[in-house]
């Protein structure tokens, strides 16, 4: 990979030290239909990535697909601005021949000035802007305050915004442009290391995020920024039509078919993962927490949960009521379980498993799998007390957790399978669950979980401790007072 991140800038010097090579290519017509297709391409994309990701809030995917939108906004303008391309063109220069406000004569080609000209600053944001999206989608801090301040849409709206509120002004007041220090030194220069600073920047949170998972999407991003990285330098210091100014844009198609393939398969890992997981527990992962699907032994805490009274249900409504019904209160359980960083283990009918502390956790999961039984006891009284107004049956439930060391792991075939735990603690939370009929509560928990509980937090009542089959000794129980 570090021979891939080099080689641009290798070539590049080796250009400028082979004058001969680094010849003029004066292709105006060629340039717009190969600029128009990245746009095009990358646009698409994009769009279809960004879609998935507001479906799915999966911040850190959408921030970097909306950088690539945005860079194929300003790329797009880019294309349209290319001197001789076309008579109607949105261009203007300040340099050139007076003849051609685009500063393109077919005598004198080259004596075009990119700087302070709409298609040099076009070019300077379609890299300097998506810098912004990709340093900020690399960032966990930035992430955390962006999802609880800034919505999805909104981010897509601004994203989406900026080419066109751009193309606009461009085609309103082109002159203007050329008055503008954008694609002019010193600034250009400045503006060219602060966006050259953000991308080096993804690229080493991209980097840290491989090092600790090895995800292949990471280590695509950390190839794709760093090209981009070099091809803002190439933009601003190769001379207009040479074979090195050319190359800038062949960066710029490899980073867009790089990273935006790298996104379509990260979307599809984290659809799998959002089976079971809360997307705040996905983004951990992802993040570089491990999860190893091979199988490991750990000791977290198991929850299972039950409605009551659904069977009896079954009989006096229709089957299509009663499924309503059933996924309206199990899914207030699924609910609890992923607000407490629970992973959604399988639906049991009418009830579910989960497992809490599936990633390191000091209380091996027994606190937050505490707080998921004490949310869905609050949940199920709210759905109770909103049928009962209505005139409606209600339902209630029944939750066991115990802590216990299990092992880990996929277990299936290669096309299908499912993560999930096994061992003893397993059978032992399952039978437990049991007991919350015979002891005529909603929440019962082995003592080995009450033991992690901080009296603090949790209203721990101890009860006399129960025998359950398969266990020659009576295990200790307690229960959660509000």
């Amino acid at each position: 990979m570090l021979a891939l991140c080099v080689a641009p800038s290798a070539v590049w010097i080796w250009l400028l030290a082979r004058p001969d090579l680094n010849s003029q290519l004066v292709l105006p017509s060629e340039h717009f239909l190969v600029v128009t297709l990245i746009s095009v391409l990358a646009v698409g994309i994009a769009f279809l990535v960004v879609r998935t990701a507001l479906v799915m809030e999966q911040y850190q995917v959408l921030l970097i697909a909306l950088g690539f939108m945005s860079m194929a906004g300003f790329f797009t303008i880019h294309a349209l601005a290319t001197p001789g391309a076309h008579t109607t063109n949105m261009s203007n220069a300040t340099a050139g021949s007076s003849a051609d406000p685009y500063g393109y004569t077919a005598a004198a080609p080259v004596s075009f000035d990119y700087n302070g000209t709409l298609i040099g600053a076009s070019a300077f944001l379609s890299l300097s802007t998506p810098a912004i999206f990709f340093a900020a989608g690399s960032s966990q801090a930035v992430l955390e305050i962006l999802r609880r301040r800034v919505s999805s849409r909104m981010m897509t709206v601004v994203a989406v915004a900026l080419p066109l509120i751009y193309a606009g002004f461009a085609a309103w007041r082109s002159d203007l442009i050329a008055y503008l220090p954008l694609s002019q030194p010193p600034l250009v220069y400045v503006l060219m290391l602060a966006s050259g600073v953000l991308l080096m920047l993804a690229a080493w949170q991209q980097a840290r995020a491989y090092a600790a998972a090895h995800f292949p999407f990471n280590g695509a991003l950390v190839l794709a920024f760093v090209v981009l990285a070099q091809a803002q330098v190439l933009v601003v210091l190769s001379p207009f039509w040479t074979v090195a100014w050319w190359g800038y844009h062949v960066l710029m198609l490899a980073s867009v078919v790089i990273a935006l393939g790298a996104l379509f398969v990260e979307l599809d890992r984290r659809r799998g993962l959002e089976r079971f997981l809360s997307r705040e527990l996905v983004e951990r992962i992802v993040a570089g927490d491990l999860l190893r699907i091979a199988g490991e032994r750990r000791t977290v805490t198991l929850l299972f949960a039950d409605l009551r009274g659904s069977t009896a249900l079954a009989e006096q409504l229709a089957p299509e009521q009663v499924i309503a019904i059933v996924n309206a209160y199990v899914g207030e359980l699924a609910r609890c379980v992923f607000a407490n960083d629970g992973m959604l283990d399988k639906f049991l009918g009418d009830g579910l498993m989960a497992i809490f502390g599936v990633l390191p956790d000091a209380s091996c999961g027994a606190q937050p799998a505490a707080r998921a039984a004490l949310a869905m006891r609050q949940g199920i009284r709210q759905l109770n007390t909103e049928r009962r107004a209505q005139a409606q049956a209600a339902l209630d439930f029944g939750v066991a957790l115990h802590t216990g060391e299990v092992v880990l792991g996929a277990v299936g075939i290669a096309q299908r399978s499912d993560f999930t735990a096994i061992g003893d603690a397993v059978n032992t939370a399952a039978r437990l669950e049991g007991q919350c009929k015979e002891l005529g509560l909603d929440i019962v928990l082995s003592g080995s979980t009450a033991s992690y509980l901080p009296r603090s937090e949790f209203r721990v009542v101890d009860l006399t401790a129960v025998s359950i089959r398969g266990r020659q000794q009576r295990v200790p129980v307690a229960t959660l007072a509000d």
